[in-house]
């Protein structure tokens, strides 16, 4: 048996809040496994404004999330064909803000558990230049291949906000992640709240209002 891969085109979707062409600032917020753009957008509703807009992509892999029925549901990859899946989405990304994005916007992306590794792949392996990153209940991956980054993340200010109940954290992972983000010369400011691992509409409004002041 021999494996073979086929490049052929495939209609993404993505939702946008606010005039993208007109806003002085463009968030980009990658929502996580088992999630749809169009839900997840809504939980920025409060914070966009005239100068503020939104995009929201959403992960080229869509299932029923009770298996054969039920409410659909998308990812951005999975274990199988993982390093495709980066490949697809990172060129996907890209060009969706090559298209969306004009000159001298200040570019925020947003990455929510599973695409908080996504953000930080992307970052890795394109052209995109965010001025901050917001990586909210998630972890860099410790794969990322920074020799062959355009970007530097010590040029970018990183977010990392958590809850330290959420279930998929703990002592252990944590302290690895800070390490492994030390060794990249990252130095992230670090804010908590209480919701889970969730982005919570109130605890996003709190984020937003101490990130305008310190970004």
């Amino acid at each position: 048996m021999e494996k073979h891969h086929l490049s052929v085109n495939k209609t993404a979707t993505y939702y946008t809040i606010g005039d993208v062409k007109r806003a002085s600032k463009v968030w980009i917020v990658l929502h996580g496994y088992a999630q749809l753009a169009r839900t997840f957008i809504n939980r920025f509703e409060e914070i966009q404004s005239q100068e503020l807009a939104i995009i929201a992509p959403e992960g080229l892999h869509r299932f029923y999330q009770k298996g054969f029925y039920g409410d659909v549901v998308a990812s951005w990859m999975t274990k199988e064909d993982r390093e495709v899946d980066i490949s697809d989405y990172v060129e996907y990304l890209s060009k969706l803000t090559k298209i969306l994005l004009t000159e001298n916007q200040e570019i925020t992306i947003f990455g929510f558990s599973q695409g908080v590794a996504t953000t930080c792949r992307w970052v890795v392996e394109s052209d995109i230049k965010p001025k901050n990153l917001i990586l909210w209940a998630g972890t860099f991956p410790n794969d990322l291949n920074l020799k062959k980054s355009k970007n530097s993340f010590r040029d970018i200010n990183c977010f990392l906000v958590f809850d330290k109940d959420d279930p998929f954290r703990n002592e252990t992972s944590w302290n690895e992640q800070l390490n492994f983000i030390d060794s990249i010369g990252v130095k992230p400011k670090i804010f908590n709240f209480d919701g889970g691992h969730r982005v919570p509409k109130t605890a996003l409004k709190e984020f937003y209002d101490c990130f305008m002041r310190v970004s």
